[in-house]
């Protein structure tokens, strides 16, 4: 019956591809244009910058200093600390690199990863206030200050998931190569690049529309619908439920950086629903004390 429904499924999505083309070739070069102007821009210094990183003792100062106190809160290792405050930079799905470095270089396990990971779905805040000019700045800066701060709150609540943390590894700096760090660079955006054409592609052939529903697909197409939605409060909220989901695009370009080492994505997926219920609430909180 399964094998049935798929190629069912399959078939139908041909059709879809052949009646909608037109529909389906404006949807990727929309995709295309999001990439350009906004994510490219916003992700390849940053991945650079990573890789330069790595290449110096720059994250072993930093975690002397804050990774005692992720080690004690939220029970990880302190290179757990580099990932959060750099994912607070530069969003997502560069939180993903910044595990894997730490992941080839043998310095965190794949469970301290996952746990990692389920506390660092943070957004580049200047790609936040690009995209959500449709909100007063004040709020576009309450949101991504209320998305960092649930991100903690999501740590101490997975504080007690038990994963393998390894203290006795210490981060040896290699030569930094600038070739090898853009070519590596450049296939994470194609991979980025491929996951926002499929899901924009997607969510154009379904017949509803609506910025919820179009960022589940790929956020960053569900927000720039919000601005047609006439009540402000609404607005707001819908930004929240967005954000802290992330969005298939996303958590297929996480996925695929992480490919190589096949890890167990559960605690993950029980974060974000943590993460919506979180949002909402700060959300409405907000809303009804009416905060400045």
């Amino acid at each position: 019956m399964i094998k049935l429904l798929k190629k069912v499924s399959i078939v139908l999505l041909i059709i879809l591809l052949i009646i909608k083309r037109p529909t389906i070739t404006t949807a990727i070069i929309e995709a295309i244009n999001i990439w350009i102007t906004n994510l490219f821009p916003a992700l390849f210094p940053i991945l650079i910058l990573s890789d330069l990183i790595i290449s110096t003792d720059l994250i072993n100062v930093l975690i002397r200093f804050i990774g005692p106190l992720f080690k004690k809160l939220f029970k990880v290792g302190p290179y757990a600390a580099y990932v959060f405050w750099m994912s607070a930079l530069s969003g997502c799905p560069s939180n993903a690199k910044y595990i894997k470095d730490l992941l080839d270089h043998n310095l965190i396990s794949k469970n301290e990863a996952v746990k990692t990971l389920s506390m660092s779905l943070l957004y580049n805040p200047i790609l936040i206030l690009t995209i959500t000019s449709y909100l007063d700045k004040k709020d576009s800066y309450f949101i991504i200050i209320a998305n960092i701060i649930i991100n903690l709150i999501i740590g101490f609540i997975n504080r007690e998931v038990i994963c393998d943390i390894k203290l006795d590894k210490t981060l040896i700096p290699k030569k930094f190569d600038l070739v090898s760090s853009i070519s590596k660079t450049i296939d994470t955006l194609l991979l980025v690049l491929g996951s926002l054409v499929l899901f924009i592609a997607l969510s154009s052939l379904v017949p509803l529309n609506h910025p919820i529903l179009d960022g589940i697909f790929e956020i960053t197409n569900g927000i720039k619908e919000i601005e047609y939605i006439n009540n402000y409060n609404h607005q707001l909220m819908i930004t929240g439920i967005l954000l802290s989901f992330g969005g298939l695009s996303i958590q297929t370009q996480i996925k695929s950086i992480l490919k190589d080492y096949n890890l167990e994505y559960s605690l993950f997926y029980k974060s974000r629903i943590i993460h919506l219920f979180l949002f909402i609430l700060i959300i409405y909180l907000k809303i009804i004390i009416k905060l400045p």
